[in-house]
């Protein structure tokens, strides 16, 4: 399960690589998002997937919503028989200016988001992983280099959020090792941009079109997230991957 998987970026090159490599996939958008076409951005991805060899089901739900997360959990394990894997991929909006600026409202559907999405899909996920002994959970955060010296003066609220996340890896790793579940964090850099061909090609193992690139890609942090739900991950929790700057 992968939240915020149906648009550009980390979620959706997690999806396709994650089904290269053959596993399943929930795709999931947030219900708030509508009028961009979403739904079809999805469909082609689910459409990717299958050809690439795995299923896929597309589940809207607001991550923010106990009930939407609920039943998207049970939708997920009546199909698949079970979650593995959970990625927390999906993150607030901000709103660039100064914090004496930002409305209490804005400010909590921010924090709900990152904070409260992340609870929610754990608190629902991880009861069925503690019974089957085996489990990895992902959070998606913000290096801290951009959060404290680039960004957390723009963007206060997205970057506690995501500094949430961290400790929630930190803080929910040490209950679940001893139980057959591994949680962790990335904290990606700024992150270039890769067209849908592009992301299609990576996970077929063809770099050519950008191997000059300098900053990572979501593809690069979608082999890592991989390698981190493979066995040979097994180890690996309560760890805090920082990517660089550049």
């Amino acid at each position: 399960m992968i939240t915020g998987s149906c648009s550009e970026g980390m979620g959706r090159s997690t999806a396709l690589y994650l089904a290269r490599k053959g596993a399943n996939i929930v795709l999931n958008y947030g219900t708030y998002r509508h009028g961009d076409d979403v739904q079809a951005q999805a469909e082609k991805i689910a459409e990717t997937i299958k050809e690439l060899g795995s299923k896929a089901i597309i589940q809207p739900a607001n991550t923010t919503n106990e009930q939407h997360v609920k039943s998207m959990v049970n939708n997920a394990i009546e199909i698949f028989g079970s979650v593995d894997i959970l990625i927390n991929n999906t993150g607030g909006g901000w709103e660039t200016k100064d914090y004496t600026d930002i409305s209490l409202e804005h400010w909590r559907n921010v924090l709900s988001v990152e904070i409260d999405g992340a609870f929610l899909t754990m608190k629902h996920i991880v009861p069925s992983m503690r019974e089957r002994k085996w489990g990895r959970i992902i959070h998606i955060g913000l290096s801290g280099a951009i959060g404290m010296e680039r960004m957390a003066y723009v963007a206060p609220d997205y970057c506690l959020g995501k500094a949430a996340r961290t400790w929630m890896t930190t803080a929910f790793s040490l209950q679940e090792f001893s139980k057959g579940i591994t949680v962790n964090c990335i904290e990606p850099g700024p992150t270039a941009q890769i067209t849908y061909e592009n992301a299609i090609k990576a996970v077929k193992g063809d770099y050519s079109t950008w191997q000059q690139r300098i900053k990572c890609d979501p593809h690069d942090i979608a082999e890592i997230i991989t390698f981190l739900c493979s066995e040979a991950g097994r180890f690996i929790s309560g760890s805090i991957i920082r990517l660089p700057m550049s």
